[in-house]
């Protein structure tokens, strides 16, 4: 089906993607510096969190994903998910002072495992809306527009709710409002306006199917490897974003001058990189937006600490969240390639299970890759407590910038080889077609 989807239905299936998406990578950049200013939470304390709740998304992301293929259904596992955020999100964007590691490791797992409930189906979703190449790009780019809207909303709630660029208690205890109403709210508009996916096969996956799809589908396993390195590279900038800019750079009272422009320009960004998919394949646009970050973070480290480093530190950042944007676009897009080739390949359905295998791959690396950025200044010398000095300098220099170019150097090798291309899925999609036009139900 290359039929193109009305603007109407795209905007109230993207909308759940705007207070959605400030559940994880805005909450990520900013919950570590607010819990370590305001809790007696440390940044050694920070990065066992993180590494608990990732290995806890390891066994509920995956499962997820397995029962929402096995039912075939999308909605009610989304209806699951908001309750979950909205009985955790106000603890976390409240901690009192005494807080500590067990009561963010708590708290976050449950908000995080109603995020996972919503964001997989609507992902799989979204790979379920068109089989064209070009339509599901505009899919995803409807869908991460209005999550990049929601980011940016994000980072500039200080300035609009309260006239600064601080984010304090006030501040997340306005965001955990805003969250717990436009969230549900989201989800009806998206329930009335977009139809559960028809499934002309009727092979649903079992439970084996959680490990069979990495040992089936060889695409699948060089996707997710190379989200790794990605991933890992990001989840490390987004950790240590707020810390390097707030603690070394000495810019705590202008993050959201900082942030802004660089969620911004993640959206503003995703129109033109739509317009050069319709010329370049989507892995090589990935790879060349690898390079474009790395000449940013490696710019930022002839950065001094004083008020002169502000201008440009918000330049680089925008430019670094230009190239990002381009993940939030191609990935989503690659993956339900993906899942045609799944689809043609073994004759299953298993676009939830391939989403959530994303998903855990996109909060290990939060976590994972935020753990051992965290750790990096930790083994340097740095609490987040006290007067920054010395090594841990140096640590933060290691885990913000060094650390994330070692990783982007293999990605953009691996993504400009990436061997599900334009052609090669238009071929699959023409196969898929002439199968269910003559066998509905094989």
């Amino acid at each position: 089906m290359s039929t193109s989807l009305p603007r109407r239905q795209l905007l109230l299936f993207g909308l759940l993607n705007l207070p959605l998406s400030m559940l994880m990578s805005p909450t990520a950049a900013m919950l570590p510096a607010f819990y370590l200013e305001t809790t007696a939470v440390t940044a050694a304390g920070l990065a066992t969190a993180t590494l608990v709740a990732r290995l806890f998304d390891g066994l509920t992301d995956p499962i997820l994903g397995w029962l929402s293929d096995r039912s075939g259904r999308r909605k009610v596992w989304m209806a699951l998910g908001v309750v979950l955020v909205l009985l955790g999100i106000w603890p976390l964007f409240q901690p009192p002072e005494e807080a500590g590691v067990a009561y963010l490791v708590g708290w976050y797992l449950l908000v995080t495992l109603g995020w996972t409930a919503v964001e997989i189906p609507h992902s799989a979703l979204a790979a379920e809306m068109s089989n064209d190449y070009q339509e599901r790009s505009r899919v995803v780019l409807w869908r991460q527009m209005l999550g990049f809207l929601g980011g940016l909303l994000f980072m500039a709630s200080p300035m609009i709710l309260l006239g600064r660029s601080g984010f304090t208690d006030e501040v997340f205890a306005l965001l955990a409002g805003f969250i717990a109403v436009a969230l549900p709210l989201g989800l009806v508009l998206m329930w009335r306006a977009v139809p559960e996916p028809s499934h002309p096969s009727r092979a649903r996956p079992g439970l084996r199917d959680l490990l069979g799809a990495l040992s089936t589908i060889a695409p699948l396993r060089y996707f997710l490897l190379t989200q790794v390195l990605f991933g890992l590279a990001t989840g490390a900038v987004s950790s240590l974003f707020v810390i390097y800019a707030s603690f070394y750079l000495g810019h705590a009272d202008a993050i959201a001058k900082i942030a802004m422009p660089m969620t911004l320009a993640m959206a503003a960004g995703m129109p033109l990189w739509l317009q050069l998919l319709k010329r370049v394949d989507k892995h090589r646009a990935w790879a060349l937006s690898g390079v474009g970050m790395i000449v940013c973070l490696l710019a930022v480290l002839t950065l001094e600490p004083g008020p002169d480093s502000l201008k440009p530190m918000m330049a680089l950042m925008t430019g670094f969240g230009f190239f990002l944007g381009l993940s939030s676009l191609a990935l989503p897009s690659l993956l339900a390639d993906v899942v045609d080739y799944d689809r043609w390949k073994n004759r299953k359905d298993r676009a939830a299970i391939l989403f959530a295998f994303q998903a855990l791959i996109t909060k290990f690396n939060q976590g994972i890759g935020g753990a051992i950025a965290l750790g990096i200044p930790a083994l340097y010398g740095f609490t987040g407590k006290g007067v920054l000095e010395g090594e841990a300098v140096t640590g933060l220099k290691l885990g913000f910038v060094v650390w994330p170019c070692l990783l982007l150097v293999p990605m953009l090798l691996l993504a400009w080889r990436y061997p599900l291309t334009r052609h090669r899925q238009g071929v699959l999609a023409r196969r898929l077609a002439r199968r269910i036009a003559t066998n509905p139900h094989p």
